[in-house]
């Protein structure tokens, strides 16, 4: 998902990521693999509760990384 500038910092991404992570657990989601580029926002992962798995530097471009993150949505889960 991608939020304009207008609407960043107003909630609405910390909403929308609440709302899917309730729907997934209800369907029998375990887990939630994300991705980000560093240029792009994965600091609002890690404050969702997603930490970094691993990057693969230079990707997109040198000097940047792709970011990838996991959530455990059951407790019985989490550290898998």
């Amino acid at each position: 998902m991608w939020h304009d500038h207008p609407v960043r910092g107003t909630g609405v991404g910390s909403q929308l990521i609440s709302r899917f992570e309730q729907v997934a657990a209800e369907r029998g989601v375990r887990r939630v693999f994300v991705t980000s580029f560093t240029f792009q926002a994965p600091g609002f992962h890690e404050q969702h509760g997603y930490p970094e798995i691993f990057r693969w530097d230079g990707v997109p471009v040198e000097g940047q990384a792709d970011a990838h993150f996991r959530k455990a949505l059951h407790a019985a889960d989490a550290g898998t």
